[in-house]
């Protein structure tokens, strides 16, 4: 079991180059890294997955720091690869909501600067895969297919639905679009849903997994929480090690942290933070107590607030379509909700409450 995680101190985005670089350094290098990729000849296809759920600014901590994701893609280029870089939020995966979502992230410009590209591919593909223990068929965005390394370039954050969403979370992602929705109405159960995330975190593979923990998100998260600062970039070989890392030093309980939970249980992470092998500087001056996204009764409706503006993002993006705009103000059909909040998760002025 991969159970190494290195732990880089980093209290702002302008020194993020050299704590990237501690963390790949710790496992050989990005050359060593993609030297030991099976099967990849040539120059070999990098593709850094960041989280970037919406249109954000990168203060607002919703999403991957532009800086992190400049340094990650620049070590690869560096090291001889052609890197690109991808993301699809919980909307229609076209290439002009890409365009914005590039745009208002400050992606495209660090990508560009890197010497990496942003993809507009916005072609799916069927994969099948037997050994899920959840979910066995998806579609999976083509870039995943077409790259020799994918990278989860995620950010520390709290969920709501989650608890907390960090590199294993982060690979959801790779699902296009509308998708998302579909697999929230499929698997409404949070233990099923976690399963499911595992699941396709263990089809994609990532090869490394790089955390933005510098400034984090507390409370309503994944988009209506605070910026909350951690200090620390982190990262390593597994995914679910990384994620049990972020766990401990979010402080927060490893099992209230469904994903986390699903991994012990199938031996691909430790049931506890000491059993992880900490490498780089000493995570316990770093550990920082992230008000927790509150936990929801299965019987919580999401409440809207008088903010709402009526634009129909929470309508659009709701799995059970139980979401309507009247008099330019979303109205839920409790009976058809499900609880997955994905309406507050999405809402562009934080006007869904739980």
């Amino acid at each position: 079991m991969e159970n190494r995680v290195f732990v880089a101190k980093c209290d702002e985005y302008e020194k993020c180059n050299e704590a990237v670089q501690r963390v790949l350094d710790a496992f050989g290098g990005p050359a060593k890294i993609l030297g030991e990729i099976a099967g990849a000849s040539g120059k070999k296809k990098v593709l850094v997955k960041p989280n970037l759920l919406m249109p954000r600014k990168p203060e607002d901590a919703t999403t991957t720091h532009p800086a992190v994701v400049e340094a990650v893609c620049s070590a690869f280029v560096k090291a001889g690869a052609d890197v690109s870089v991808i993301d699809s939020t919980g909307g229609p995966h076209t290439k002009l909501v890409l365009k914005l979502l590039y745009g208002k992230t400050g992606i495209k410009k660090a990508t560009e600067r890197s010497g990496a590209k942003v993809s507009f591919n916005t072609k799916s593909k069927k994969v099948s895969f037997p050994e899920g223990r959840v979910i066995q068929k998806f579609n999976l965005l083509a870039p995943v297919f077409d790259a020799d390394l994918v990278i989860s370039l995620a950010k520390v954050k709290t969920h709501g639905f989650m608890a907390m969403t960090g590199a294993v979370k982060n690979m959801f992602g790779a699902i296009p679009g509308l998708g998302k929705p579909n697999l929230h109405r499929k698997f409404p159960k949070r233990e099923d849903f976690a399963g499911m995330l595992v699941d396709i975190c263990a089809c994609i593979k990532p090869g490394f997994c790089i955390l933005d923990g510098v400034y984090g998100m507390e409370g309503p998260g994944p988009a209506g929480g605070d910026p909350k600062f951690l200090g620390a970039i982190f990262g390593g070989i597994s995914p679910y090690a990384v994620d049990l890392a972020q766990c401990h030093l979010m402080g927060l309980r490893t099992d209230s942290v469904y994903t986390l939970t699903e991994a012990a249980a199938r031996a691909l992470a430790p049931v506890d933070p000491s059993m992880l092998l900490w490498l780089g500087d000493d995570p316990e001056p770093l550990r920082s107590n992230f008000k927790p996204a509150k936990k929801h009764k299965s019987d919580t409706l999401p409440l809207i607030k008088e903010n709402c503006t009526g634009c129909g993002d929470c309508m659009r993006i709701c799995p059970m379509k139980c979401i309507k705009i009247e008099n330019n103000l979303a109205v839920i059909k409790e009976r058809d909700c499900i609880r997955c909040y994905c309406c507050h998760e999405f809402c562009p002025t934080r006007a869904i409450e739980i």
